[in-house]
């Protein structure tokens, strides 16, 4: 069976499908279908938006093989209010393509577009994975000698209560455990000091809650995300939105300054500055967060990439989700949430109930 398949029972193996939201990204929708014919050598596309906004962007207007489209008649713009978009336009590509996956005609979907959005139309057309109050959207950050790192949450929720903070911890843990094929993933919450009576009361009251998870190791700062101090680091949108887009700027800069420094101290030829360009590309590359960030707590799998992917991150986040439908991270979320709800239970009950 090779990566790309998927396996039924005793049935044969098939290709995985993925819904690909083409409509609402930033720079339009020439990316976003350029990445997923990129993604068609692999798995089967649907392609989701107005045909024709699409079709021109075919080869000879006309899918190619393993490439299918479905027709959605509104577009959600970046700029305009979820909650409003997601009940206003009832065919819009995001629930369209939420859809497909609901009804089981895809594995999963991607989109580059408005995030609140499409954080809605997975809840609303795929609901919640039982006892999760809020999903939460996770990537992975590439920590070089240590193996990568689990950050969520980065945009879903601005702002936590202690309780949630507990169960971003539960579904970062088991998306490193089923993605990232770590049997104990290290857990550690993020705030502005290690020790317990720092990051104000919503951290110390989640702190508290998290002391008696496996694999908690307590309060970290952020140089602990990158120091291969823990796999999954948790916080709430705000804090993670803010911490990904710092070091991704950061990471250009640095990049950038450091081909000047070169340039400016080694006078050399075009040959040289070629190779210059494409080591501190993969430099870049091997450092970058991931294109896609995958929602966690929703019963199927959904990545959400920027709105201003280029076609190699669209690609690239049709991966990503393919990873998570055969690693069974929706699976393994449910099982976990399922195992936690029935402790709970039993810790409500008198000894004599037990």
């Amino acid at each position: 069976m090779t990566p790309d398949e998927t396996r039924h029972g005793d049935r044969p193996a098939r290709r995985l499908r993925v819904a690909v939201d083409a409509a609402g990204a930033d720079l339009g929708p020439e990316p976003v279908v350029a990445g997923a014919l990129a993604a068609a050598a692999t798995v089967d596309v649907l392609l989701v938006g107005p045909r024709a906004l699409i079709r021109p962007l075919l080869p000879g207007g006309v899918p190619p093989a393993g490439v299918r489209l479905v027709d959605a008649l509104d577009v959600v713009g970046m700029a305009e209010d979820p909650v409003a978009a997601t009940y206003t336009k009832r065919r819009s590509s995001l629930l369209v393509a939420a859809g497909e996956v609901a009804a089981g005609r895809a594995d999963a979907m991607v989109t580059p577009g408005n995030t609140g959005a499409a954080v809605l139309a997975a809840a609303v057309r795929l609901g919640r994975v039982p006892g999760v109050s809020n999903p939460a959207l996770a990537t992975v950050l590439p920590v070089p000698g240590a193996g990568p790192t689990v950050l969520l949450d980065i945009g879903v929720t601005a702002a936590a209560v202690p309780e949630w903070l507990v169960e971003f911890a539960v579904l970062g843990a088991e998306y490193a455990r089923g993605r990232l094929g770590l049997a104990r993933p290290r857990i550690g919450l993020l705030s502005n000091g290690h020790e317990a009576v720092k990051g104000g009361p919503v951290r110390r009251d989640a702190h508290l809650l998290l002391t008696t998870m496996p694999g908690y190791i307590g309060q970290i700062e952020a140089y602990d995300v990158l120091g291969g101090r823990v796999d999954v680091a948790v916080t709430d949108g705000f804090t993670g939105d803010v911490a990904l887009k710092m070091y991704e700027r950061t990471l250009d800069a640095t990049v950038g300054l450091a081909l000047d420094a070169v340039r400016a101290f080694s006078p050399i030829g075009a040959l040289a500055r070629d190779r210059q360009r494409r080591v501190t590309r993969a430099v870049r590359d091997g450092l970058a967060a991931e294109p896609g960030g995958a929602l966690l707590g929703v019963r199927g799998v959904c990545v959400i990439c920027h709105g201003t992917a280029g076609a190699a991150d669209v690609e690239a986040s049709v991966g990503i989700a393919g990873e998570c439908v055969r690693s069974g991270v929706v699976g393994r979320i449910t099982a976990a949430f399922a195992a936690s709800s029935r402790q709970r239970l039993r810790a409500r009950r008198s000894p004599a109930e037990r």
